[in-house]
């Protein structure tokens, strides 16, 4: 789809066909309770070690490590410490509530989140918005609701052009208990205010959602992407203990790259793969799910710094492309 106003983030001195993918790590590590996150240099010595090039954190995420600071005063002294570790903050999540958002002036705390996370150096807001309460677990029936979504693209574009009059690029994430959870409710919101996706697509592939009209459209929009294993009809979050095996096997790894490959074509405006593996449901260690999995990540970036460049790599079995060696 056109970027619209959302920029080619990364090197601005090259150009913006070239600009590679970087390999980011979402925000879910510092909710864990381990040596490695312990302190913030633990924290930045293991990401920097595993070979993560960069953050998706907002101010929030970095609290633990400033008891009693202000988000303002956090964004401030956690920048230092993580370029001087070699990463960067590349952009965050933000939640929105469906609650917050009928608020009176709602936005003037969303702009200001928005401009904490530029304080970090971040270029771009990812957002998951949660859908009304009494859609929650209903299989979509609010993609019926006309007036509803309506109003969700209302406020789809007011998010939209906040984020573009502070420069940064927009993302709406697709995520279960969101607006974006029914891929033909969110195609309708699309119409109304177009956008660019977040695809974290284990939303997708484990509810089997993999083909058809409305994802399809939903990959032509993607522009991110936070990376999560699933399984197939199982769970949200797998576990993969073995990643090579499970890539040769044709298993989570394969899967999810196979659906990756849609979104990846032409490149990530974000130039951005975040990992997310996070301490869920089977996944006993997700610290060091996550970094066993950063080398499945430079092979979905590989093949979007191809796709960007308009060349089309052939990853159709295992063998074609090996993450693991």
């Amino acid at each position: 789809m056109p970027l619209g106003f959302n920029r080619v983030l990364g090197d601005p001195t090259t150009p913006a066909a070239t600009r590679p993918h970087r390999v980011a790590i979402a925000a879910w590590p510092t909710m864990v309770k381990d040596p490695r996150t312990e302190t913030l240099d633990a924290l930045l010595g293991h990401l920097a070690s595993a070979g993560y090039e960069g953050l998706e954190f907002a101010p929030g995420s970095f609290m633990r490590y400033f008891p009693g600071d202000s988000a303002a005063a956090v964004a401030k002294k956690a920048r230092g410490p993580v370029e001087k570790a070699g990463l960067k903050v590349f952009g965050a999540t933000l939640h929105l509530g469906d609650a917050a958002l009928r608020k009176l002036h709602w936005i003037d705390g969303v702009v200001d989140d928005m401009k904490l996370i530029q304080d970090l150096g971040g270029e771009f807001a990812s957002f998951q918005y949660e859908i009304h309460p009494d859609y929650y677990n209903t299989g979509g029936a609010y993609r019926e609701d006309e007036e509803y979504l309506k109003w969700c693209a209302e406020t789809v574009a007011t998010l939209r052009e906040k984020a573009w009059g502070l420069g940064m690029n927009f993302y709406l994430e697709v995520h279960v208990d969101r607006i974006t959870e029914d891929p033909a409710a969110l195609c309708r919101i699309l119409e109304m205010a177009s956008c660019e996706i977040n695809g974290d697509l284990s939303h997708f592939l484990f509810r089997g959602f993999t083909k058809g009209k409305h994802v399809k459209k939903v990959l032509d929009h993607m522009g991110h992407t936070h990376v999560r294993m699933a399984r197939f009809y199982g769970d949200l979050s797998a576990a993969v203990d073995d990643p090579k095996a499970d890539w040769e096997a044709k298993g989570a790894t394969w899967g999810l790259f196979q659906l990756m490959k849609g979104g990846l074509a032409g490149g990530l405006s974000s130039r951005t793969i975040s990992g997310e593996t996070g301490p869920m449901h089977l996944v006993k260690n997700a610290l060091a799910q996550d970094a066993t999995l950063v080398p499945l990540y430079r092979a979905m970036a590989r093949y979007a710094d191809a796709a960007a460049q308009g060349i089309a790599m052939k990853v159709d079995e295992p063998g074609d492309l090996k993450p693991w060696g």
